[in-house]
């Protein structure tokens, strides 16, 4: 029997968490089974549990996980030099309007997180890192802009950081659940919260 090589391993199990992430996007972590995911994938069991033996919670970390690693490329590949608060805050909330997929995905994520242990602490490692990266960017920011020392810099950045996170869990949850919901002013927000360090 020929070795099935890595790179076809890899590529067999990102399709089944994008099958699977369909699954849940559709009826959410709790509400789709292993049934319907294993129909969605077009394999049959023994490949599934192949890839992921732990099962459905397994899949659940997966397809969490990668979620918020798309979100986080997505925000370190906005970052330009030199950077700006305001095109950097607005191009990230445009990206994610642009990917309603991953809207609904984060959205899904973050109410697991609440009852599930290894979501909440992938959610964590998430939230921090993409909190470092605000800190790290804006503080350079204030420095070089603003005027300010590193020290006053990084004091105003850690106040600072909560709002711009804010910012951005605010519109996924608007974007999601709010009937009418309208992007453009929320735009203007954003615009509004990046320009108080002006």
């Amino acid at each position: 029997m020929p070795k099935v090589s890595q790179e076809y391993r890899d590529n067999r199990r990102r399709a089944v968490v994008g099958a699977a992430t369909d699954c849940f996007l559709a009826e959410g972590y709790r509400g789709a089974s292993m049934h319907e995911i294993i129909a969605a994938t077009g394999l049959s069991a023994g490949a599934i549990y192949n890839h992921f033996p732990r099962g459905k919670s397994e899949l659940v970390a997966a397809c969490a996980q990668t979620g918020l690693d798309q979100v986080f490329d997505l925000a370190q590949r906005r970052v330009a030099q030199p950077f700006d608060p305001e095109s950097w805050l607005v191009g990230v909330l445009e990206e994610l309007a642009a990917q309603p997929r991953l809207a609904r995905l984060l959205l899904i994520t973050w109410g697991e997180a609440a009852v599930d242990e290894g979501v909440n602490a992938a959610l964590g490692s998430h939230l921090e890192a993409l909190r470092s990266l605000v800190d790290e960017q804006f503080a350079g920011w204030a420095v070089t802009e603003l005027g300010l020392s590193r020290q006053d810099a990084t004091q105003w950045v850690g106040m600072f950081s909560q709002a711009v996170l804010s910012v951005l869990q605010g519109w996924v949850v608007q974007s999601q659940l709010m009937p009418g919901f309208a992007h453009e002013a929320y735009l203007d927000y954003a615009r509004t919260i990046a320009a108080v360090g002006d």
